[in-house]
């Protein structure tokens, strides 16, 4: 979508050739940016159908996730949220993240190698989304090419990101940038200054449709997103009124509106769902307690800390990340290149100094808030919003702000470049090394295991379903076998564990015996499955070959798993 903003006045022959070249721009930035997603992501899309980046846990969790939404869409619009995990407990599809907005990719999903492609692509996507939002809104504000190109690929592929390899839910944050641009772009607010552009109120629209797609991906992100939009608009009202209150266009005003009320009504209509669970479950205030909030809150030492899952700066910074309990989530690491150029950019650039200091007001401020609680207790950030800002006591993860430090890191690297690309003349060009350079240092080590097939005994199961041993109630394994039949089933994964699935896991551990075979009867469980290499090392290991004469169950052996039908 052509959002870039030329220094020429509109009507003018100047004016009219950037406009012709911008479709040209933005079909080349879309190209280049799926090209480096391929290349960033590899070996994701070697072999889609059986492996998974990561690990079996989250990932597999949203690849079952935007299936179901897909099979929602189809099947059940009227209670989408009411999903085949965790049974018979309702609203399970948002006791995590909601995908909801990924839906789209899981329609007609057939089976669990359908599903784990979906993924693949969403997942090589996200980083492609991500490189081009943030190119279009350095662009938006100003930059020139190369400086545009070394912004999206810090906020697409620096060391950070690698952290959240097995989260797409953090990954999809492209609409953010590319919303804000929009909404700059629809308003004429640019590089020459508040409201001095021509008014595009279906950009407007566009940006306020993008906000809520993201917010429909899980409010993890898009409660963050929210509170800055809103940031946004008060600045935006402040400069309009610093401009001597120019007249605006009635259209305008009515998308801004509109758009607006749309956003909020969305925002309203997903958190409602969410009170809901939380409400129903006693255990979701626990996992979103400020006891959760301090351990999720990294030191400061976690700016130079870079994952394992980075080729380049993983080894070279383990002693930083050493005694992390969970790198996952306190490996901040935005990269080095992308610091380095934002310093200079801090003399050298095309921003004006009042951008220039709100950017690194922006950068600081960021900064403190990834900190969380490791910063002055959280006295004066995190612990006063939490009374004071409805929603934030449900972020409990404040080390990824740092996505916010790294969008304004590289829209300081983005002036800088600009400014020397400038200098440089006919050789420009050389410049280019350095979102090059930015891209190298995101360069993965990401594992991409083969999952495995579902076990005999699932395909002759029609639910409710328990598999077992299931250890801690989260169990994403099995969440992905159901892909395509559904089947209701008692495992599941979430944020928190449901204490129904704690009891669940106590009484069936001595499986198969009478008490827990009559519990999960007079639950309305009618089939349980132990896959033997699941069973494996477990007490299960032995029971799954016991005789179960006079327990009015029957017993099928399948070979790589026992089914069990209770009667």
């Amino acid at each position: 979508m052509p959002v870039i903003l030329t220094d020429s006045r509109p009507g003018t022959g100047t004016g009219r050739r950037l406009r012709d070249r911008m479709p040209v721009e933005v079909g080349a930035l879309g190209l280049l940016a799926l090209a480096l997603a391929v290349l960033m992501t590899w070996p994701a899309l070697a072999h889609p159908s059986r492996t998974i980046p990561g690990d079996f846990g989250d990932p597999l969790f949203f690849a079952w996730e935007i299936s179901w939404y897909g099979h929602a869409l189809l099947s059940q619009i009227g209670h989408p949220f009411d999903a085949n995990a965790y049974w018979p407990l309702p609203h399970t599809g948002v006791f995590s993240d909601t995908l909801l907005g990924l839906a789209p990719f899981g329609i007609g999903v057939s089976d669990m190698g359908d599903a784990l492609v979906r993924y693949n692509v969403a997942y090589v996507l996200a980083s492609a989304f991500n490189f081009a939002g943030a190119y279009l809104l350095a662009r938006q504000l100003g930059s020139g090419r190369i400086g545009a190109l070394v912004a999206g690929a810090a906020f697409a592929f620096c060391p950070w990101r690698l952290s959240h390899a097995i989260h797409l839910n953090i990954l999809v944050s492209g609409a953010i940038p590319l919303s804000i641009a929009l909404l700059l772009r629809g308003n004429g607010i640019g590089r020459r200054g508040w409201f001095a552009a021509p008014a595009r109120p279906w950009l407007v629209v566009a940006a306020w449709v993008l906000a809520a797609w993201q917010l429909s991906l899980g409010f993890a992100i898009g409660l963050p997103a929210l509170y800055i939009l809103v940031l946004l608009v008060a600045a935006g009202v402040a400069g309009w009124l610093r401009a001597g209150r120019p007249r605006l266009p009635r259209g305008l005003l009515v998308a801004d509106l509109a758009g607006g009320a749309g956003f909020a009504a969305a925002t309203l209509a997903l958190g409602s769902v969410y009170m809901r669970v939380a409400r129903d479950n006693p255990e979701v205030a626990e996992a979103r307690s400020e006891k959760a909030l301090a351990f999720f809150s990294p030191p400061l030492r976690a700016f130079w800390a870079a994952p394992e899952y980075s080729a380049v700066w993983g080894r070279l910074t383990a002693g930083a990340r050493a005694g992390f309990v969970w790198p996952i989530e306190t490996c901040l690491f935005p990269g080095l290149i992308v610091v380095v150029v934002a310093l200079v950019g801090l003399g050298v650039t095309i921003w004006a100094p009042r951008t220039r200091l709100l950017l690194l007001i922006g950068v600081a401020g960021t900064v403190v808030l990834a900190l969380g609680t490791t910063f002055l207790g959280g006295a004066v950030t995190w612990l006063p919003a939490r009374h004071l800002l409805p929603g934030i006591e449900a972020l409990r993860t404040p080390g990824r702000f740092v996505m916010y430090t790294v969008l304004l890191l590289g829209l300081l690297a983005a002036g800088a470049v600009t400014r020397l690309a400038v200098r440089a003349g006919r050789f420009r060009h050389v410049l280019l090394a350095v979102p090059l350079l930015v891209c190298a240092e995101g360069l993965p080590a990401v594992a991409h295991p083969e999952v495995p097939r579902p076990p005999a005994a699932l395909s002759q199961v029609r639910g409710p379903v328990l598999t077992l041993p299931d250890e801690f109630g989260q169990d994403s394994l099995s969440l992905i076998w159901s892909v395509g039949r559904f089947y209701p089933m008692v495992n599941g994964a979430a944020s928190f564990t449901p204490a129904m699935m704690t009891e669940v896991l106590d009484v069936t551990r001595a499986f198969p015996e009478p008490y827990s075979i009559a519990y999960l009867r007079n639950m309305g469980v009618r089939e349980v499955v132990v896959p033997r290499e699941r069973a494996a090392g477990t007490a299960f290991q032995n029971a799954v070959e016991r005789s179960v004469d006079g327990l009015e169950v029957e017993r099928r052996d399948m070979g790589d798993s026992v089914l069990y039908i209770l009667r």
